[in-house]
């Protein structure tokens, strides 16, 4: 593929980090099913979007979950456990950025942002970041696009987005983005290799 590439824009939740919920349900001792009705709620999308504090979090899980005294800053502690890192996507990431600029466009929530900032030093690592609680729209909004280009100043004909969700990808496409859906590791290299990104 002959496009020129100069700006990468990646997806955290799937695409830098694996997303899993059963072993953290499994390391709080929690209900799997009644966590999952509280991450598919519309007060969660809301609080990814920076509409509700972390007080009022704690507060609507505990509609989901019974939770003790401890169990706030259990859940704060164990976060990473949530999202286990893909060390060969992250070791190329940081080739990636010699080269080019990388971007993070992430759907996710100041709770999750920070523990994974604290553990893996993401802010250091991606200092061009849109992170949704912060700018008050969530992908695949059309808002949530032209943000970036005007945060980051990108060339959409040279952007290559990669994410794990078709609407994101869709989104993107609209925007005018080369975007690309990656469900697995296996597929982002390839994805890298067909847009001759090395």
């Amino acid at each position: 593929m002959s496009t020129q590439i100069n700006t990468i824009i990646f997806d955290l939740g799937n695409v830098l980090v694996d997303v899993d919920y059963p072993n953290f349900c499994k390391v709080m001792n929690w209900d799997y099913d009644k966590f999952m009705k509280f991450i598919l709620s519309d007060f969660f999308l809301d609080f990814e979007r920076g509409k509700h504090s972390v007080q009022e979090f704690f507060k609507e899980l505990s509609c989901y979950i019974p939770l003790t005294k401890e169990d706030q800053e259990r859940y704060k502690n164990n976060l990473t456990k949530k999202f286990p890192l893909r060390p060969r996507t992250w070791a190329r990431l940081h080739y990636l950025k010699k080269k080019y600029r990388v971007i993070l466009f992430s759907n996710t929530n100041v709770l999750d942002y920070e523990a994974l900032d604290k553990e893996f030093e993401l802010k250091r690592v991606i200092r061009n970041s849109y992170v949704s609680y912060a700018q008050g729209y969530i992908k695949p909004e059309p808002e949530a696009y032209k943000r970036v280009e005007e945060l980051f100043k990108i060339v959409p004909k040279n952007t290559l987005f990669v994410d794990d969700k078709p609407e994101n990808i869709q989104g993107a496409r609209h925007a005018g983005w080369h975007a690309e859906i990656t469900e697995n590791e296996q597929r982002l290299f390839e994805v890298l290799k067909e847009y001759e990104i090395t």
